[in-house]
């Protein structure tokens, strides 16, 4: 879908203009031969113009998108209180006192009192901000709806891709043939991993299916998933995890943490006990910070990269926007990922 763009938005404030000044210079005379009469333009027409036009703008481009990003209802009674008084002050300096001293004229008779010029100013000014306000709404409402469209359908994509990419085929193959070998030499191992297994298969078939889960399971299907991996390639694997959560019950989207395991084994160096790689998972005062660090094998080359990290990020964009931050640093032989989430 293509999103309201900045052309249309353009378009829409020409039109805006193009009806605003045939209104205004020319009007209706019937008592004349000519239908329609053109007002002149004197300088206060001019001055009159600039206050509407510059309060039009400024109502539009800040006033409006700083006090309903609040969204809060006194916010946005102050900002329109502002913008009036922005006007009000606006052609007070232009045609008292810029007028006056250029060219020694007002455009108010001397002895208007202040609250006949407020109100008076009120007046003029509702044209311009109703009209601008009016348009923001407008505007932003289409954009909003169109990028819940979007966002939605970017959702469902990503979770088509994850859940289709939950479990590799070779990994289950490669799985069940080591517990095979496990389970013929009457290893201890075997009850074990199969155990690992049906948690995984458990975990991907029921949770993945909600739309959040609790921290705890994921961190298990986790530590399921790096023990399984230590029996398919028959050796032990030096992932180090560190967990601290305050809140057992903590609740998170599924496949959160998972994209930086799954990257850790499959492009990161896992069999040395000299730099084992890290995962630390720290879930305190409803703020979640992933850390993952590796050394990268460049001798792995693998294609199939699971759910990762382009899909997770839109997917935090989708469950966290603007309330997460995600820092990489990666050179030749390093890698290491931090993200920090504001559940």
């Amino acid at each position: 879908m293509k999103l309201f763009s900045t052309q249309k938005e353009i378009a829409l404030h020409l039109l805006f203009w193009v009806i605003y000044l045939i209104g205004y210079f020319i009007t209706l005379n019937p008592d004349s031969k000519i239908v329609y009469q053109v007002e002149s333009v004197d300088l206060f027409t001019v001055t009159f113009l600039i206050a509407t036009i510059s309060t039009f703008y400024v109502n539009y481009f800040y006033v409006l998108k700083t006090s309903f990003k609040s969204h809060k209802l006194l916010a946005i009674l102050v900002g329109f209180v502002l913008i009036f008084v922005y006007f009000i002050f606006c052609r007070y300096l232009l045609e008292e006192v810029l007028t006056f001293h250029l060219f020694d004229v007002n455009n108010y008779f001397e002895g208007t009192s202040l609250s006949f010029y407020i109100l008076d100013n009120i007046h003029w000014a509702s044209t311009p901000i109703l009209a601008s306000s009016a348009l923001w709404i407008i505007i932003n409402f289409i954009r909003t709806l169109q990028n819940e469209v979007v966002i939605t359908e970017e959702k469902k994509q990503a979770e088509i891709q994850f859940l289709k990419s939950q479990i590799n085929p070779h990994f289950i193959f490669n799985t069940l043939n080591n517990i095979y070998s496990l389970v013929v030499s009457k290893s201890e191992k075997s009850l074990h991993a199969i155990e690992k297994l049906s948690d995984i298969m458990r975990f991907t078939t029921y949770e993945t299916q909600k739309e959040r889960i609790n921290i705890q399971d994921e961190i298990s299907y986790i530590k399921s998933l790096i023990d399984l991996e230590g029996i398919r390639m028959a050796s032990s694997i030096q992932i180090q995890v560190e967990i601290s959560v305050d809140k057992e019950n903590q609740e998170i989207p599924p496949y959160i943490i998972l994209p930086f395991v799954e990257n850790c084994i499959k492009h990161g160096v896992i069999n040395s006990v000299e730099n084992p790689a890290l995962i630390s998972i720290d879930c305190n005062k409803n703020v979640l910070t992933i850390l993952a660090e590796n050394k990268i094998n460049s001798n792995l080359k693998d294609e199939h990269s699971g759910i990762g990290f382009e899909n997770l990020k839109k997917r935090l964009e989708y469950y966290f926007p603007n309330k997460y931050k995600w820092d990489v640093e990666k050179n030749e032989t390093d890698f290491k990922s931090t993200l920090i989430i504001h559940l």
